[in-house]
């Protein structure tokens, strides 16, 4: 009988285990607008979700993290869905019928980046998505180019118009 309570409370314990996993992103390309993915393992019904997911920016970028579940009953949705990008703040949850959302956006120096991704898993099976994007962020340069473009073409514009 005492046997029978513990087989029991190890795996109701069993259930509730977390499920941490580290998803590498890897490193984003600083040439252009580059975006990673990558889908979780299906979680176990009621088991804690930890993830962390981690990137590398070579350069300065406006960057992008998104966590996406999607669920067709109630009960799918990972319950206390929350994230947060270490050292800068937590992601915006986003919630419609069958959907939820964690967003965050922002620019961001050189270097190592981590997300963690935390919850509880509803039904057996449920997963979700997670996706950077890194897109360069312009040097002042680039700024100061466009804008005497822009005044070149004015002064044309209004050349013309003169002589017309």
């Amino acid at each position: 009988m005492k046997l029978k309570f513990i087989a029991a409370g190890i795996l109701a314990a069993a259930s509730f285990s977390a499920s941490a996993a580290t998803y590498n992103l890897g490193i984003l390309d600083p040439s252009g607008f580059d975006t990673r993915a990558s889908i979780t393992t299906n979680f176990a019904a009621n088991s804690v979700v930890d993830d962390l997911w981690t990137f590398k920016l070579l350069t300065p970028s406006s960057t992008s993290f998104g966590a996406l579940q999607t669920f067709s009953v109630a009960e799918g949705a990972i319950s206390n869905f929350a994230a947060t990008l270490v050292g800068y703040g937590d992601l915006t949850l986003t919630s419609v019928a069958g959907i939820q959302s964690l967003s965050w956006a922002g620019s961001l120096a050189a270097g190592n980046y981590e997300v963690r991704v935390s919850g509880l898993s509803g039904l057996q099976n449920g997963q979700y998505v997670g996706t950077v994007s890194a897109l360069p962020v312009p040097e002042p340069e680039t700024y100061g180019m466009l804008l005497g473009g822009l005044a070149l073409v004015g002064f044309a514009a209004r050349r013309a118009r003169k002589a017309a």
